[in-house]
């Protein structure tokens, strides 16, 4: 009896062992599917992580069904790593190395210091350190992470959901071009004013997206430029109102995702003084 319960409870949750046409391999045990999308992880991973991870995938893609059918058809899947598990833990991480110097992903910082903060470590040390979570066709997200735990080394923000609007606007450059080139022009406008001096938001035009996405949704830590404080959503639309512009034509106008651990949390914002720069200094 207990185990046609459990069965019953996974069917009316969704979860599942991954279906036998994903071809995936052993090492995922459990699946669920998220807007036409795979989440898929080990037996390590509890359900509510998967099931965390699915309600904010389908929060994210509900005003363009267009966007999350592109990501289905072009095989795009999602693993959520367990708290005691690794990037290269993954099947197909397990052979990935550290990015060379001229990585056009390498922060200012990196690129600074690319000698001690990079060169100096093995391929698995330097992916330990530097993510739980990464965008692209094999999405990965972190058990700790997507359910908010105080292990998290994101404390105050949901790395997830960062990670996911990667996979958004490479749906929009491949089928929304319009509204492609207006992301690149609202970049193009920040980088040329000085808005988001020295943040993450201005390494690239996907972490440009992705750091937007995040405060769309209030799920981002405070950013600071000058004083000026880019909090919750109405901040990003005084702040960078050709940022908040692409990003409405995209996202619902809720800005909350369902099962989001930091949605509008206080935590958002670090104890203590706060700078007048959140700008990482190197």
């Amino acid at each position: 009896m207990a185990a046609i319960a459990l069965a019953s409870a996974c069917t009316a949750s969704g979860l599942s062992t991954p279906p036998r046409q994903l071809g995936a391999e052993p090492f995922y045990a459990k699946h669920v599917d998220a807007a036409g999308i795979p989440v898929l992880s080990s037996a390590r991973v509890p359900d509510a992580a998967l099931l965390a991870a699915s309600d904010m995938i389908e929060g994210m893609l509900a005003k363009r069904p267009d966007f999350a059918q592109w990501l289905s058809q072009n095989d795009y899947r999602v693993a959520i790593i367990a708290e005691d598990e690794a990037l290269l833990d993954l099947p197909d991480k397990a052979n990935w190395t550290r990015p060379a110097p001229d990585d056009p992903r390498l922060t200012r910082c990196e690129r600074k210091h690319y000698v001690t903060r990079i060169g100096a470590l093995s391929d698995r040390a330097y992916w330990d350190a530097r993510a739980r979570g990464i965008g692209g066709e094999r999405t990965v997200g972190s058990e700790e992470d997507v359910l908010g735990y105080p292990s998290t080394r994101y404390w105050g923000e949901t790395i997830f959901v960062h990670e996911m609007a990667h996979n958004v606007l490479f749906a929009i450059e491949a089928i929304d071009k319009p509204l492609y080139a207006q992301i690149e022009a609202a970049y193009a406008n920040a980088l040329s004013k000085g808005l988001w001096l020295n943040e993450y938001a201005t390494t690239t035009i996907q972490e440009y997206w992705a750091e937007g996405t995040q405060i769309w949704f209030n799920s981002n830590r405070l950013v600071v430029v000058d004083g000026v404080w880019i909090l919750n959503h109405p901040d990003l639309a005084a702040y960078d109102p050709e940022l908040y512009a692409v990003l409405a034509k995209a996202y619902p106008q809720t800005h909350r995702l369902a099962s989001d651990p930091f949605a509008m949390s206080a935590a958002r914002v670090p104890p203590g003084p706060v700078p007048r720069n959140t700008a990482e200094e190197c």
